[in-house]
């Protein structure tokens, strides 16, 4: 009893090592066996596979692996139609909200920079993610592909690229955000949205400089960071004009 399995060629960095060489691929069928099983066996998270194919028929990740089946495993290209229910997962409700942990942390700046509801603790082991997740619906962003395995996980992306600016550039290819109206609406440190503060409010806490050639300023109500458009706001606006589409 013998199944084959043809992954798509954006897959195949995935795989574990032992099977990157050979497409397709075929393995004895010992068991009755889910295909999200044996494709996580493979190496391949769920959360990266855009549809299966059996016998050029499409199905679930619930199906039960049988002989003589062949499977085609294909990618998410963008743009991911992520708001649009599929065979292989329920439709993503509501704006995007992200949680990223800490082998790409500094992405996490990045999407709160650029507007995005983004979850990160650098104390947070897998369980936690997996809890959060299950508290509130959120796509996983991660380099640890055991992550994405976690049942919790309905959405999550791996992502290839090693370098922040990139790794934005990614998630705004992959989901097809062309614009990016609500940049510089959260704080940098704990994800909070910002509101607007009178300068007199916080003038004691000012340095002489900010004092004397600013004066718009807005404040997180959760950890009390202050926050005005200085030469490092410029910087990070630089950045994000790069990215939007």
């Amino acid at each position: 009893m013998v199944a084959t399995y043809h992954f798509a060629d954006e897959l195949i960095c995935l795989l574990r090592k032992q099977w990157r060489s050979d497409q397709p691929i075929r393995l004895a069928v010992s068991r009755s066996t889910s295909i999200k099983d044996v494709i996580e066996a493979f190496g391949v998270p769920h959360t990266e596979i855009g549809g299966i194919l059996c016998n050029g028929n499409a199905v679930d990740f619930s199906h039960r692996v049988q002989d003589e089946q062949h499977f085609t495993l294909q990618a998410i290209h963008p743009p991911w139609e992520i708001h649009k229910t599929t065979l292989l997962r329920p439709a993503y409700v509501g704006d995007f909200r992200f949680l990223v942990d800490k082998n790409i942390g500094k992405l996490a700046g990045y999407l709160r920079m650029a507007g995005f509801d983004t979850l990160y603790d650098p104390d947070w082991n897998e369980t936690d993610m997996g809890e959060r997740v299950q508290e509130e619906l959120r796509i996983v962003l991660t380099r640890n592909l055991d992550l994405l395995k976690r049942k919790q996980v309905v959405f999550g992306h791996c992502l290839r690229n090693d370098v922040p600016e990139q790794q934005l550039q990614e998630i705004l290819s992959l989901f097809a955000i062309n614009s990016l109206p609500h940049r510089f609406s959260r704080c940098m440190r704990c994800n909070h949205l910002l509101d607007p503060v009178a300068k007199q409010d916080i003038l004691p806490r000012l340095e002489p400089l900010t004092k004397r050639y600013f004066e718009v300023f807005k404040i997180c109500p959760h950890c009390d960071k202050i926050y005005w458009q200085g030469s490092h706001t410029d910087k990070m606006m630089d950045l994000l004009n790069r990215l939007d589409p």
